[in-house]
Protein backbone atom coordinates (compact mmCIF):
# COMPACT_ATOMS: atom_id res chain seq x y z
CA UNK A 1 0.00 0.00 0.00
CA UNK A 2 2.90 2.31 0.75
CA UNK A 3 4.38 2.36 -2.60
CA UNK A 4 1.15 3.76 -4.63
CA UNK A 5 0.91 6.22 -1.92
CA UNK A 6 4.71 7.33 -2.06
CA UNK A 7 4.60 6.99 -6.00
CA UNK A 8 1.41 8.97 -5.71
CA UNK A 9 2.89 11.98 -3.75
CA UNK A 10 6.34 12.18 -6.19
CA UNK A 11 3.72 12.28 -8.85
CA UNK A 12 1.83 15.58 -6.85
CA UNK A 13 5.63 16.82 -5.97
CA UNK A 14 6.52 16.95 -10.02
CA UNK A 15 3.71 18.22 -11.71
CA UNK A 16 3.68 21.27 -8.97
CA UNK A 17 6.96 21.77 -9.71
CA UNK A 18 6.48 21.50 -13.75
CA UNK A 19 3.59 23.88 -13.09
CA UNK A 20 5.19 26.46 -11.11
CA UNK A 21 8.17 26.31 -13.54
CA UNK A 22 5.56 26.93 -16.73
CA UNK A 23 4.28 29.31 -14.87
CA UNK A 24 7.91 31.25 -14.31
CA UNK A 25 7.97 31.02 -17.97
CA UNK A 26 5.17 32.27 -18.98
CA UNK A 27 5.92 35.34 -17.00
CA UNK A 28 9.19 35.40 -19.02
CA UNK A 29 8.01 35.11 -22.30
CA UNK A 30 4.96 37.51 -22.06
CA UNK A 31 7.25 41.04 -22.54
CA UNK A 32 4.70 42.98 -20.68
CA UNK A 33 5.67 45.41 -18.35
CA UNK A 34 4.75 44.32 -14.54
CA UNK A 35 1.92 47.59 -14.35
CA UNK A 36 0.75 47.02 -17.83
CA UNK A 37 -1.93 50.01 -18.90
CA UNK A 38 -1.62 51.43 -15.20
CA UNK A 39 1.03 53.25 -13.90
CA UNK A 40 4.72 53.82 -15.76
CA UNK A 41 7.90 51.63 -14.09
CA UNK A 42 9.70 53.29 -11.80
CA UNK A 43 13.63 52.45 -12.80
CA UNK A 44 16.75 53.44 -10.47
CA UNK A 45 19.69 53.94 -12.97
CA UNK A 46 22.73 53.89 -10.71
CA UNK A 47 26.22 54.97 -12.89
CA UNK A 48 29.57 54.19 -11.17
CA UNK A 49 32.42 56.04 -13.36
CA UNK A 50 35.60 53.64 -12.58
CA UNK A 51 37.71 55.73 -15.06
CA UNK A 52 37.53 58.59 -18.04
CA UNK A 53 40.93 56.91 -19.51
CA UNK A 54 41.42 60.20 -22.58
CA UNK A 55 39.35 63.08 -24.47
CA UNK A 56 40.32 62.70 -27.71
CA UNK A 57 39.51 66.21 -29.36
CA UNK A 58 39.80 65.26 -33.15
CA UNK A 59 37.51 62.84 -32.67
CA UNK A 60 35.40 64.07 -30.47
CA UNK A 61 35.16 60.99 -28.74
CA UNK A 62 35.89 60.41 -24.98
CA UNK A 63 37.13 56.78 -23.49
CA UNK A 64 35.10 55.65 -19.97
CA UNK A 65 34.89 52.53 -17.63
CA UNK A 66 31.74 52.71 -16.32
CA UNK A 67 29.67 50.73 -13.95
CA UNK A 68 25.98 50.58 -14.26
CA UNK A 69 22.82 49.05 -12.13
CA UNK A 70 19.24 49.22 -12.96
CA UNK A 71 16.46 48.51 -10.54
CA UNK A 72 12.79 48.19 -10.70
CA UNK A 73 10.43 45.88 -9.52
CA UNK A 74 8.39 43.13 -11.23
CA UNK A 75 5.76 41.58 -8.55
CA UNK A 76 5.43 38.47 -10.84
CA UNK A 77 8.96 37.56 -9.84
CA UNK A 78 8.53 37.15 -5.98
CA UNK A 79 8.27 33.94 -4.78
CA UNK A 80 6.48 32.63 -1.16
CA UNK A 81 7.48 29.01 -1.82
CA UNK A 82 10.48 28.37 0.68
CA UNK A 83 12.60 26.42 -1.64
CA UNK A 84 13.39 29.49 -3.62
CA UNK A 85 16.32 31.14 -2.72
CA UNK A 86 16.32 34.80 -1.48
CA UNK A 87 18.07 35.66 -4.18
CA UNK A 88 18.15 34.03 -8.07
CA UNK A 89 19.95 34.68 -10.88
CA UNK A 90 18.39 34.96 -14.18
CA UNK A 91 19.34 35.64 -17.63
CA UNK A 92 18.11 39.49 -18.87
CA UNK A 93 16.46 38.40 -21.57
CA UNK A 94 14.42 35.55 -19.85
CA UNK A 95 12.64 38.61 -17.86
CA UNK A 96 11.03 41.66 -18.64
CA UNK A 97 13.75 44.69 -18.10
CA UNK A 98 13.06 48.37 -19.70
CA UNK A 99 15.58 48.14 -23.17
CA UNK A 100 18.04 50.93 -22.36
CA UNK A 101 20.33 52.24 -24.16
CA UNK A 102 23.26 54.40 -24.09
CA UNK A 103 22.78 56.96 -27.21
CA UNK A 104 26.21 58.51 -27.35
CA UNK A 105 27.71 54.88 -27.71
CA UNK A 106 30.64 53.94 -30.18
CA UNK A 107 31.59 51.02 -29.42
CA UNK A 108 31.68 50.39 -25.57
CA UNK A 109 32.44 46.66 -24.77
CA UNK A 110 30.28 44.94 -21.97
CA UNK A 111 32.50 42.97 -19.59
CA UNK A 112 29.73 41.22 -17.64
CA UNK A 113 26.86 38.71 -18.29
CA UNK A 114 23.71 39.97 -19.47
CA UNK A 115 21.85 38.90 -16.54
CA UNK A 116 19.64 40.01 -13.33
CA UNK A 117 19.18 38.89 -9.71
CA UNK A 118 15.58 38.86 -8.73
CA UNK A 119 15.00 38.47 -4.42
CA UNK A 120 11.38 36.69 -3.10
CA UNK A 121 9.84 40.39 -3.43
CA UNK A 122 10.94 40.67 -7.04
CA UNK A 123 12.81 43.51 -6.97
CA UNK A 124 15.19 43.22 -9.96
CA UNK A 125 18.97 44.82 -10.00
CA UNK A 126 20.88 44.17 -13.22
CA UNK A 127 24.62 45.55 -12.91
CA UNK A 128 26.76 45.44 -16.12
CA UNK A 129 30.58 47.06 -16.70
CA UNK A 130 30.78 49.00 -20.02
CA UNK A 131 33.94 50.06 -21.19
CA UNK A 132 34.96 52.10 -24.70
CA UNK A 133 34.21 55.39 -26.51
CA UNK A 134 31.23 57.67 -26.52
CA UNK A 135 30.50 60.32 -28.58
CA UNK A 136 30.95 64.04 -27.33
CA UNK A 137 30.08 67.26 -28.75
CA UNK A 138 32.96 69.58 -28.40
CA UNK A 139 32.62 73.59 -27.77
CA UNK A 140 36.17 73.97 -28.34
CA UNK A 141 35.94 78.11 -28.90
CA UNK A 142 37.63 78.53 -25.65
CA UNK A 143 40.23 75.54 -26.37
CA UNK A 144 42.78 75.35 -24.64
CA UNK A 145 40.55 77.45 -21.67
CA UNK A 146 37.69 75.22 -22.20
CA UNK A 147 35.29 73.57 -19.93
CA UNK A 148 33.66 70.56 -21.67
CA UNK A 149 30.73 68.52 -20.68
CA UNK A 150 30.75 64.90 -21.45
CA UNK A 151 27.75 62.98 -21.30
CA UNK A 152 26.25 59.47 -20.52
CA UNK A 153 22.71 59.68 -22.31
CA UNK A 154 20.68 56.41 -21.22
CA UNK A 155 17.24 56.14 -23.48
CA UNK A 156 14.84 53.15 -23.37
CA UNK A 157 14.40 52.31 -27.09
CA UNK A 158 10.64 50.78 -26.29
CA UNK A 159 9.08 52.45 -24.02
CA UNK A 160 8.28 56.18 -23.45
CA UNK A 161 7.70 58.14 -20.60
CA UNK A 162 4.09 56.93 -20.14
CA UNK A 163 5.22 53.42 -19.59
CA UNK A 164 8.76 53.96 -17.52
CA UNK A 165 10.08 56.93 -15.52
CA UNK A 166 13.86 57.47 -14.03
CA UNK A 167 13.55 57.69 -9.99
CA UNK A 168 14.75 60.44 -8.07
CA UNK A 169 17.18 58.20 -6.74
CA UNK A 170 18.70 58.07 -10.22
CA UNK A 171 22.71 58.82 -9.54
CA UNK A 172 26.19 59.32 -10.61
CA UNK A 173 29.36 58.52 -8.22
CA UNK A 174 33.39 58.87 -9.08
CA UNK A 175 36.01 59.44 -7.77
CA UNK A 176 37.19 62.12 -10.52
CA UNK A 177 40.31 63.31 -8.64
CA UNK A 178 41.79 59.22 -9.23
CA UNK A 179 40.72 59.44 -12.70
CA UNK A 180 43.83 58.54 -15.14
CA UNK A 181 42.85 61.37 -17.89
CA UNK A 182 45.64 63.46 -18.58
CA UNK A 183 45.38 67.46 -18.56
CA UNK A 184 41.68 67.47 -17.48
CA UNK A 185 40.19 67.86 -13.71
CA UNK A 186 37.06 66.05 -13.65
CA UNK A 187 33.31 67.06 -12.20
CA UNK A 188 29.86 65.76 -11.48
CA UNK A 189 27.03 67.16 -13.29
CA UNK A 190 23.60 66.40 -11.59
CA UNK A 191 21.34 64.01 -13.77
CA UNK A 192 18.72 65.35 -15.93
CA UNK A 193 15.58 63.43 -17.41
CA UNK A 194 14.62 64.16 -20.45
CA UNK A 195 12.67 63.30 -23.65
CA UNK A 196 14.42 61.63 -26.53
CA UNK A 197 12.77 61.61 -30.38
CA UNK A 198 14.41 61.40 -33.98
CA UNK A 199 11.86 63.77 -35.10
CA UNK A 200 9.90 66.90 -33.89
CA UNK A 201 6.43 65.40 -32.71
CA UNK A 202 7.56 61.78 -32.83
CA UNK A 203 7.10 58.81 -30.57
CA UNK A 204 9.55 59.79 -27.65
CA UNK A 205 11.32 57.46 -25.87
CA UNK A 206 11.69 58.36 -21.76
CA UNK A 207 15.42 59.28 -20.87
CA UNK A 208 18.02 60.24 -18.34
CA UNK A 209 21.30 62.39 -18.97
CA UNK A 210 24.05 61.71 -16.98
CA UNK A 211 27.61 64.23 -17.18
CA UNK A 212 30.62 64.83 -16.30
CA UNK A 213 32.46 68.09 -16.01
CA UNK A 214 36.03 68.29 -17.58
CA UNK A 215 37.80 71.28 -17.48
CA UNK A 216 41.03 71.66 -19.44
CA UNK A 217 44.71 72.33 -17.64
CA UNK A 218 46.14 75.21 -19.83
CA UNK A 219 49.53 74.37 -18.43
CA UNK A 220 50.34 72.25 -21.41
CA UNK A 221 49.58 74.50 -23.93
CA UNK A 222 51.41 77.19 -22.38
CA UNK A 223 54.72 74.91 -23.03
CA UNK A 224 53.97 73.19 -26.61
CA UNK A 225 52.04 76.02 -27.95
CA UNK A 226 52.64 79.56 -26.00
CA UNK A 227 56.19 79.11 -25.50
CA UNK A 228 57.57 77.44 -28.96
CA UNK A 229 55.21 80.71 -30.78
CA UNK A 230 57.15 83.09 -28.48
CA UNK A 231 60.30 82.36 -29.12
CA UNK A 232 59.62 82.45 -32.83
CA UNK A 233 58.24 85.93 -32.13
CA UNK A 234 61.75 86.84 -30.42
CA UNK A 235 63.26 85.99 -33.32
CA UNK A 236 61.44 88.16 -35.13
CA UNK A 237 61.77 90.93 -32.84
CA UNK A 238 65.72 90.43 -33.15
CA UNK A 239 65.65 91.28 -36.44
CA UNK A 240 65.02 94.99 -35.90
CA UNK A 241 68.40 94.70 -33.42
CA UNK A 242 70.28 93.64 -36.24
CA UNK A 243 72.81 96.62 -38.13
CA UNK A 244 70.76 97.68 -40.69
CA UNK A 245 72.98 97.43 -43.41
CA UNK A 246 73.27 93.64 -42.74
CA UNK A 247 70.94 92.80 -45.08
CA UNK A 248 71.19 89.37 -45.96
CA UNK A 249 71.12 88.12 -41.91
CA UNK A 250 67.98 90.52 -41.91
CA UNK A 251 65.85 89.32 -44.82
CA UNK A 252 67.36 85.16 -44.00
CA UNK A 253 66.10 85.68 -40.65
CA UNK A 254 62.73 87.17 -41.07
CA UNK A 255 61.83 85.08 -43.87
CA UNK A 256 62.76 82.27 -41.55
CA UNK A 257 60.12 83.26 -38.84
CA UNK A 258 57.73 83.47 -41.08
CA UNK A 259 58.02 79.83 -42.57
CA UNK A 260 58.84 78.60 -39.26
CA UNK A 261 55.52 80.10 -37.88
CA UNK A 262 52.74 78.80 -40.80
CA UNK A 263 54.43 75.21 -40.26
CA UNK A 264 54.14 75.40 -36.50
CA UNK A 265 50.49 76.80 -37.60
CA UNK A 266 49.43 74.25 -39.19
CA UNK A 267 51.05 71.30 -37.13
CA UNK A 268 49.10 72.48 -34.46
CA UNK A 269 45.73 72.85 -36.42
CA UNK A 270 45.91 68.98 -37.04
CA UNK A 271 45.44 68.08 -33.56
CA UNK A 272 42.25 69.38 -33.58
CA UNK A 273 38.48 68.68 -35.46
CA UNK A 274 37.69 70.36 -38.54
CA UNK A 275 35.42 72.98 -36.91
CA UNK A 276 34.13 75.89 -39.04
CA UNK A 277 35.51 78.69 -36.26
CA UNK A 278 38.33 79.80 -34.65
CA UNK A 279 39.52 78.74 -31.30
CA UNK A 280 41.65 81.11 -29.08
CA UNK A 281 44.57 78.59 -29.54
CA UNK A 282 43.20 80.00 -33.45
CA UNK A 283 43.49 83.69 -32.53
CA UNK A 284 47.02 83.98 -30.93
CA UNK A 285 48.28 81.76 -34.06
CA UNK A 286 46.44 84.73 -36.26
CA UNK A 287 47.63 87.37 -34.43
CA UNK A 288 51.05 86.39 -34.12
CA UNK A 289 51.66 85.44 -37.68
CA UNK A 290 49.59 88.87 -38.98
CA UNK A 291 52.70 90.33 -36.55
CA UNK A 292 55.65 88.67 -38.09
CA UNK A 293 54.34 89.67 -41.52
CA UNK A 294 54.28 92.62 -40.61
CA UNK A 295 57.42 92.32 -39.08
CA UNK A 296 58.94 90.95 -42.33
CA UNK A 297 57.32 94.14 -44.30
CA UNK A 298 59.23 96.27 -41.81
CA UNK A 299 62.49 94.36 -42.46
CA UNK A 300 61.63 94.70 -46.26
CA UNK A 301 61.25 98.60 -46.20
CA UNK A 302 64.27 99.09 -43.90
CA UNK A 303 65.92 97.36 -46.67
CA UNK A 304 64.58 99.43 -49.40
CA UNK A 305 65.73 102.64 -47.48
CA UNK A 306 69.25 101.37 -47.08
CA UNK A 307 69.05 100.56 -50.88
CA UNK A 308 68.31 103.99 -51.77
CA UNK A 309 70.64 105.52 -49.31
CA UNK A 310 68.63 106.65 -46.35
CA UNK A 311 70.29 104.29 -43.69
CA UNK A 312 69.10 106.78 -41.42
CA UNK A 313 65.67 106.44 -41.84
CA UNK A 314 66.02 102.81 -42.34
CA UNK A 315 67.87 103.15 -38.28
CA UNK A 316 64.60 105.22 -37.25
CA UNK A 317 62.36 102.38 -38.64
CA UNK A 318 64.38 100.17 -36.71
CA UNK A 319 63.89 101.40 -33.80
CA UNK A 320 60.24 102.03 -33.69
CA UNK A 321 59.93 98.37 -34.56
CA UNK A 322 62.07 97.23 -31.50
CA UNK A 323 59.73 99.38 -29.28
CA UNK A 324 57.01 98.33 -31.14
CA UNK A 325 57.35 94.61 -31.16
CA UNK A 326 56.60 94.04 -27.61
CA UNK A 327 53.46 96.42 -26.91
CA UNK A 328 52.00 94.28 -30.19
CA UNK A 329 52.93 91.22 -28.24
CA UNK A 330 50.91 91.91 -25.13
CA UNK A 331 48.19 93.48 -27.00
CA UNK A 332 47.98 89.84 -28.96
CA UNK A 333 47.68 87.87 -25.17
CA UNK A 334 45.49 90.80 -24.06
CA UNK A 335 42.93 90.09 -27.23
CA UNK A 336 43.71 86.31 -26.74
CA UNK A 337 42.61 85.88 -23.48
CA UNK A 338 39.42 88.41 -23.13
CA UNK A 339 37.83 86.57 -26.21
Amino acid sequence: MRAPVILSLVFLLCTSVASAQSTFQDVELTGSRPNEGGAPEQITLGVGVLDIVAIDDREQVFTADIYTEIRWQDPRLSATDEAVPDLRTVALDDIWNPRLTIVNNRGLSRLLPEAATVDRQGNVVARQRLAGPLAVDLDLREFPFDKQRLPIEVVSYQYSQDEIVFSANSEMIARFAQMSGEGWAFGAIEPQTFVYRLRDGGRGASGIAFAISAERDAAYYALTLALPMTLILFLAWMVHWLPVDVIPARMGTASATVFSLIAFGVSFRLTLPKIAYLTDADRFVLYSTLLVLASLAVTVIGVRQVGVGQQEAAERLARQARFAFPLLYGLIIALTLAM
